[in-house]
């Protein structure tokens, strides 16, 4: 167990923070057969600024396809752009598609437990398979509904973390073609006020659909950064290996989920 949850993935070593946040084994467990957990409602209202709020955005590795479901143990909650309310954070959380777990819900315990912040506040918005092209089209409702609601709620994100890539990275997508789509969703946000950092991590790996342009979309993600859009580099999740991963080779497993939730807590000031 030990050396399960202590693996080194992209230089960052998870640790004792990381072992509390890991359930004991557990045999295979269908997801989709499994209840969906019940919802304890919260008050908004960011309660001082040791409040986090972060948007959770991209495809399904930013959203609830983890192997392993987890309940947040700290002051951590889900805002649901759907209904503009406030829940206790419990895998999988609302905003996003998917039955099973999402890093952001271990990140935000993480975050506490290492004292940067007393409160966490998720606003998830990613989904499933989602290229660029469709969150700048059709897609497009995910980003301008989630900041219409956030407003509405006088939230106003800290942080905003952007997963995704895979998808573009079994089509043509150019190194170019991937960071103007990129900027032009950033701009909507920044459109609405929500000047927090963005950040743009380089996820490209998910084997069982046999990327080919895999090159393209991360040199794309690299090129992307903008200073004057405050688009930054985030982590490397393609450093996440097979031990790491579901048996597609894509999505994470439980040790997985926790890796890519620590390497996103380095990135966060």
């Amino acid at each position: 167990m030990r050396r399960k949850v202590t693996f080194l993935i992209g230089g960052v070593l998870i640790g004792a923070v990381g072992y509390k946040l890991l359930t004991p084994a557990t045999p295979h467990v269908d997801l989709a057969a499994t209840a969906l957990p019940a919802r304890d409602e919260r008050p908004c209202a960011a309660a001082s600024a040791r409040t986090a709020i972060i948007v959770v955005h991209g495809q399904s590795n930013a959203a609830n396809f983890g192997s392993a479901r987890h309940s947040a143990r700290e002051a951590v909650d889900n805002f649901d752009p759907a209904t503009g309310k406030c829940f206790a954070a419990v895998d999988p959380l609302l905003g996003a598609d998917g039955l099973g777990g999402s890093f952001a819900t271990r990140l935000g315990d993480i975050l506490i437990q290492s004292g940067r912040y007393d409160r966490v506040i998720l606003a998830p918005l990613a989904r499933g398979g989602a290229s660029l092209f469709f969150l700048n089209n059709e897609g497009a409702v995910l980003t301008t509904n989630g900041i219409s609601k956030l407003k509405a709620a006088g939230l106003t994100p800290t942080h905003i973390l952007f997963q995704q890539g895979e998808t573009d990275a079994t089509s043509t997508t150019s190194a170019e073609q991937y960071a103007s789509l990129l900027r032009q969703l950033v701009k909507r946000f920044r459109a609405a006020g929500f000047d927090a950092p963005f950040y743009l991590s380089r996820s490209a790996k998910c084997d069982y659909v046999a990327p080919k342009n895999m090159a393209a979309v991360r040199a794309g993600q690299l090129s992307a950064v903008d200073e004057a859009l405050n688009i930054r580099l985030g982590p490397d999740t393609d450093t996440i290996g097979n031990e790491g991963r579901s048996p597609d080779g894509c999505h994470m497993n439980e040790a997985g989920t926790l890796a890519n939730a620590a390497l996103w807590a380095a990135f966060i000031k």
